[in-house]
């Protein structure tokens, strides 16, 4: 009964309005990113996102463990699926390699905070080799970001803000060779978008 109790608690508490007065970021990069197993906090915010409400930004590897993913999720102060950080949001960016870690954060949060990321992105979103990653990390607000051109390939998911940029690699054609060329033209371009998005919607 009681555990059904605190369940149910934090059921309601999940859907509770949350006024998010400040925000974690937290980038997981992919392949040519940092390569460490750590989660580490950037000493400055990138340029443009000086004078929002993002206070920290963390930098993970696509290969981190998911004992680090607790660097981060200390700063909410979640206890029994509850976060009791009510003036603290989070926004995830996941790319490439990254997007599998940025979905595995996002779901982790969850099921320890009962609550979703505030804003979600991804960036041609794969798995490792090249298949492409099956699904959207957990957020209120999800954009993503990805191309069609084999064999490096993102894809549109259901519950996101979808954006096929193939465009930008109209140029290079769809020769195999040049795959990895137009996925970090994506890659480049998407961090930018981001960016962009972030700094207009955390101010």
């Amino acid at each position: 009964m009681f555990k059904t109790s605190i369940f149910l608690i934090g059921l309601l508490y999940s859907f509770a309005t949350f006024s998010a007065e400040k925000y974690i970021l937290v980038l997981f990069h992919g392949f040519g990113g940092p390569e460490n197993v750590d989660i580490k906090e950037r000493a400055k915010l990138p340029e443009n996102l000086a004078g929002t409400k993002a206070i920290k930004f963390y930098d993970g590897s696509h290969n981190v463990s998911e004992k680090k993913f607790f660097q981060v999720l200390d700063n909410f102060a979640c206890k029994n699926g509850i976060q009791t950080r009510k003036d603290l949001g989070l926004v995830i960016i996941g790319y490439s390699w990254g997007a599998k870690r940025a979905y595995d954060f996002s779901k982790l949060y969850q099921e320890k905070c009962g609550r979703k990321a505030d804003r979600a992105y991804m960036i041609d979103g794969v798995l490792k080799l090249v298949t492409k990653f099956p699904f959207p990390p957990i957020a209120t607000v999800c954009k993503n970001w990805y191309k069609t051109i084999n064999p490096i390939r993102g894809r549109p998911f259901k519950n996101c803000e979808n954006f096929d940029k193939t465009e930008l690699c109209t140029h290079l054609g769809g020769e195999y060779e040049k795959g990895f060329k137009c996925h970090q033209m994506i890659i480049t371009q998407g961090i930018k978008w981001a960016y962009e998005d972030i700094a207009q919607n955390l101010k």
